[in-house]
């Protein structure tokens, strides 16, 4: 089962979400503020990790350039669910590189499970078939 590790300071967001995300399949941690979230990922590495850009003693930014800066941590995807509305905020986290950016007001649970879904379906290695003898 693949691990979201999702990170809101907001503890209902992060209910409704969990609810969605584990009845599709995920087993989901939780963190409700960035440092509380980076002392997470330097303990296990998740398959995916969603955030919010606006928090307390860490800001969503700030891990994000301490995941993209830490080699064990560099690949995993990041999905940005912000109420930051700002174009200029949501552009620098993709130059940092998160993988998608999704303002909660317009992105629904479907939206999301959809996202993550592409996301670490096209991060898992190709299976090839072996090639017939000559």
């Amino acid at each position: 089962m693949q691990t979201i590790l999702f990170v809101e300071d907001n503890p209902l967001i992060i209910l409704a979400y969990r609810r969605v995300l584990e009845r599709a399949g995920f087993r989901v941690t939780a963190a409700e503020d960035g440092l509380e979230a980076a002392k997470m990922l330097a303990a296990s590495k998740p398959d995916l990790v969603v955030l919010d850009l606006v928090m307390p003693k860490f800001s969503g930014t700030d891990l994000l350039k301490y995941i993209r800066a830490t080699p064990a941590l560099r690949s995993t995807p990041v999905i940005i669910l912000s109420e930051v509305s700002i174009a200029d905020v949501a552009q620098e986290a993709i130059s940092i590189g998160a993988e998608r950016v999704f303002l909660k007001s317009r992105c629904t649970p479907a939206v999301l499970v959809g996202a993550i879904k592409q996301l670490l379906v096209d991060d898992e290695p190709a299976v090839s078939s072996p090639s017939p003898p000559p």
